[in-house]
Parts: C-alpha cells; structure tokens; sequence
C-alpha cells in the first residue's frame, strides 16, 4: 500500500438538453403583449421585384424638364428623361459587374468612377 497512483480528473459531464425555446422564456410583463414584434424582413426585396417588373420612369419629369429648358429649349423633354434614366441604368449596371468582380457585393463609388473611366466619353450610353 505504499504508493497509489494518481487518477485523471474526471472529464466534464455534458449538459442535460435545455427546454424548449417557448419554455425557457420569461412571463411577459405587465402592460405588454405575449406576441414577439414583427420584423420586417422582405421589404427591400419586395420593392426590387416591383421595380423590375414596372416600365415606368424612375425620374421625376419637373425638375429634369427644368434642367433642360435652362440649357437649350426641348424638342422633346419626354426623350430626355428616357435618355437620362437609360445612362444611370447602364452606369450601375456596369459598375456593379465591376465590385462583383472585386468579390464584393456593396457598390462602392470608386466603381461608379472605375465604369465611367472605362466607358470613356464617346461611349455615353454605351
């Protein structure tokens, strides 16, 4: 009996499964509703198939109609507008495809001015 051996300490027992998630919640207090909030989730993606599906114009015709009228009188504000709407479409059309080639996702302005350098000035609409 003269030397005892050292035991290893015991390893940690796991941790009995925890409740259910509805179970483990508090009582609501008073004044307030047992309903969680509603967080509005699909608004961004809602509003971007509806834009996408729509023909219409984004720009306002006023103040684009009076930005052209102060430069040179209109033959047609209409086609104005258009073409004005058709070179940002293409502009960020263009520079979205270059931060999805830098491997990111968020538009930056360095690829707003990175597609307008590229595109050069005789290719407006490109």
């Amino acid at each position: 009996m003269g030397s005892q051996r050292k035991r290893k300490p015991e390893t940690p027992r796991r941790r009995p499964v925890s409740p259910a998630p509805a179970a483990r919640r508090s009582a609501p207090s008073l004044g307030t509703s047992s309903r969680p909030l509603a967080r509005r989730r699909h608004g961004v993606l809602k509003e971007i198939r509806t834009l996408q599906k729509t023909t219409h114009l984004l720009l306002r015709k006023n103040p684009l109609c009076r930005l052209v009228s102060s430069r040179e009188p209109p033959a047609n504000p209409c086609a104005a507008s258009f073409a004005a709407e058709a070179f940002l479409v293409h502009l960020f059309e263009d520079a979205y495809l270059l931060s999805l080639h830098a491997g990111r996702v968020t538009l930056f302005p360095k690829n707003v001015q990175l597609a307008r350098r590229i595109r050069g000035i005789q290719e407006g609409l490109g």
